[in-house]
């Protein structure tokens, strides 16, 4: 009876697993081992051995709190909304090529006049995933804020600011490195952070009016699309930037960005605790 058990605990836990393997090869996404390394890095700073702050946040009620954000706020927060962004990313790109290599079977060129083109046409499902994906890069930086901010026991709130927020907390030995990182990267993302009067390409979306990719336009010499993104890119196609090379150098400074912030931030927290 004992070994009848035996098997099928051993059979449910079988058929278990290959469910949820099942469910994540549906709806899972992983991250490579290149774009992980920065939050194993994070997380090794974090356990291997425990920082003695740390401890302390976790033996005291009114900061435990704090050391939960520290933790989650990178491992958890950035870490998941970095690779929305890279799904977006790359559905973005298969679209692109998707439009390029299927629509010459149409012979298109042979319709149109030397010197004319022919725009138009529903590409809903190309904006929708443009704008999913500018969302979730905004998203991203402001996560990685606030993660910044928790050393500081702060709740920042905008990568736009954090810049700012530093140099108000008058701790140049941990800050110091922070704020130069955020001063190198903070001009790629222009086409996310508004300032002043200039609206990003975000903020377009979410609170003023639908930014398009651009309109499709058939032409003699090929496929172009122009005009989108507002005053992200005017027109790429033929002879132009194509989407996908705008896009790849956007997702690069996400990347590098996050890599040293997450490096800088262990590296200058290391030095303010020796000190």
């Amino acid at each position: 009876m004992e070994r009848n058990e035996e098997l099928e605990n051993m059979a449910s836990s079988i058929v278990l697993k290959e469910c949820f393997q099942f469910i994540e090869s549906i709806l899972g996404y992983k991250l490579s081992p290149a774009d992980r390394q920065p939050f194993l890095y994070f997380h090794s700073y974090l356990t291997d051995p425990q920082p003695r702050f740390i401890t302390d946040w976790r033996n005291d009620s009114k900061k435990e709190k704090w050391y939960n954000k520290f933790s989650n706020r990178i491992l958890g927060d950035v870490q998941n909304a970095f690779p929305c962004v890279l799904y977006h990313y790359e559905r973005l790109l298969n679209l692109e090529n998707s439009l390029f290599t299927g629509i010459e079977k149409f012979k298109y060129r042979e319709m149109i006049g030397r010197n004319s083109s022919m725009g138009g046409g529903n590409t809903l499902i190309f904006d929708f995933e443009y704008q999913a994906y500018i969302l979730a890069y905004r998203r991203c930086l402001d996560y990685l804020a606030r993660a910044i901010g928790t050393y500081f026991i702060q709740d920042f709130n905008s990568f736009r600011k954090l810049g700012e927020h530093l140099k108000k907390l008058n701790r140049p030995t941990v800050t110091e490195s922070l704020i130069k990182v955020h001063e190198k990267y903070s001009p790629n993302f222009e086409f996310v952070l508004s300032d002043g009067e200039r609206k990003s390409v975000r903020d377009i979306i979410s609170h003023y009016e639908f930014v398009s990719v651009g309109t499709i336009n058939l032409s003699k010499r090929g496929i172009v699309i122009a005009g989108g993104g507002k005053n992200e890119f005017i027109l790429y196609g033929e002879r132009n930037l194509l989407l996908s090379e705008v896009l790849q150098k956007q997702v690069s400074d996400l990347r590098l960005c996050i890599r040293e912030f997450i490096y800088t931030y262990v590296e200058s927290i290391r030095k303010d605790q020796s000190g």
